[in-house]
């Protein structure tokens, strides 16, 4: 696609999609402080709702992402906003646990069909010099959606209860489902890629990079990259910016007392700040030699500086505990962005960016699954300086894994480069 309102109008869409997809996932972290308040929920017990979406939602990133290779993109897309805008409705009406953990299930599994097989959508319709930029781009779209969800939910909140915060986010994604559908519909009608051509280029890109050696298999491409390692440190940074920031609003409100209202408000501070992750990411890839696994091994261990110093000052100074709080996390989306958007992006003129990406996603929504629960229980139990301290622990040994991983890759990613030679 060469036409420039083409990919800005392809890049919109896909743009407000996730946007819209982040406020129907993340609204039940931003309401969750008062579901305990009004229904008397325990933290652990709470905690089995987001833990049932993470783990739905890795597992089913890794089915996606290999039928997003296979299967229309835009019907995948429409799919997974669609039943995920009915889950929300069907949610703001559930009275028991149970029956929300099942919902959030289902909301897991289907929004798994928006990211992998638009990711592919780009990097088929769009030349190679613009994809890494445009899918870190897309993004973006994570840190928006985070602090709308956010924002949303505590103005809904003020003025009603948790279950309008779901009422709302339903009709909002079912809405963004027409509008993607008839979208995209305009895109391939302005630039009508055949299947036929898309196949024709992934063989030709397949066999250069078979001439260098490069093995385009799934198990061959973990193996001979070194992403096989890099999986344990994408568990932990799931964990990291999902688990976390799914219980930020509630140690804010019990470790300093504030208003479940106020806690919200005042994490909106956090996806505003993650924003600036992604723009980090683009800066640091492009000075590191666009190594995206070294970019991300400094970034772990700012994340474990900060997890320090917010062990130190918990419970002291609520400002310095939100600073670090949105340091780590803004950390941890320049480490989601490089390598579950602009990495899997390399993959693309061979036909496995969504496969990669995916079964990367795959791997972080499982740590924020484990997390999401592990977490409420952690600090029930031991108490938030504990599980402070986990955290800072499990970043540092990433760092490790990382730089470990980070050479073999360079090599792997220059090799893939070299066998490249795209328009």
């Amino acid at each position: 696609m060469k036409k420039e309102p083409t990919i800005r109008f392809l890049f919109f869409l896909c743009w407000c999609a996730y946007f819209c997809a982040y406020i129907g996932r993340l609204n039940y972290s931003a309401a969750l402080t008062d579901m305990i308040q009004s229904e008397g929920f325990g933290k652990g017990e709470a905690g089995l709702i987001g833990t049932a979406f993470f783990f739905a939602y890795g597992t089913g990133q890794f089915v996606s992402g290999f039928l997003g290779d296979r299967l229309p993109a835009k019907w995948l897309v429409f799919m997974g906003l669609f039943c995920s805008g009915i889950c929300n409705l069907m949610m703001s009406q559930s009275k028991s646990i149970g029956f929300m953990i099942g919902i959030w299930c289902v909301n897991g599994l289907v929004q798994a069909l928006i990211w992998s097989p638009m990711l592919r959508l780009v990097t088929d319709y769009c030349r190679a010099e613009v994809r890494s930029k445009l899918c870190a781009a897309l993004n973006s779209a994570v840190p928006v959606g985070t602090m709308a969800a956010y924002g949303i939910t505590a103005i809904v909140l003020g003025i009603s209860g948790w279950r309008s915060v779901f009422l709302l986010g339903g009709v909002c994604i079912l809405m963004m489902s027409l509008i993607w559908f008839w979208g995209i519909t305009r895109v391939q009608q302005a630039m009508p890629i055949q299947e036929k051509q898309v196949q024709v280029s992934h063989q030709s890109g397949k066999q250069q990079t078979a001439a260098v050696g490069i093995d385009t298999k799934l198990s061959g491409i973990l193996i001979q990259s070194g992403l096989i390692l890099l999986l344990a440190s994408l568990f932990v940074q799931g964990a990291l910016k999902d688990g976390v920031t799914t219980w930020i609003p509630v140690y804010i409100q019990e470790t300093y007392g504030v208003s479940p209202i106020l806690a919200v408000a005042g994490t909106m501070l956090i996806p505003l700040c993650n924003l600036f992750g992604v723009w980090l990411a683009a800066v640091a890839c492009r000075r590191m030699e666009r190594n995206e696994i070294a970019v991300s091994a400094g970034f772990f261990a700012i994340c474990s500086a900060a997890l320090m110093v917010l062990w130190l000052s918990s419970g002291k100074s609520m400002a310095a505990s939100m600073g670090m709080l949105a340091l780590s996390t803004t950390t941890m989306m320049t480490v989601n962005t490089m390598l579950t958007a602009v990495l899997p992006s390399c993959f693309g003129r061979v036909g496995k960016a969504s496969s990669m990406s995916g079964l990367l996603n795959s791997a972080v929504y499982s740590g924020g699954a484990v997390s999401a629960y592990g977490i409420g229980s952690m600090a029930g139990y031991f108490g938030w300086t504990a599980t402070i301290l986990i955290w800072a622990v499990m970043a540092a040994v990433s760092v490790l894994i990382c730089g470990i991983a980070a050479r073999k890759w360079g090599t792997y990613r220059r090799k893939l480069a070299g066998g490249r030679r795209e328009n």
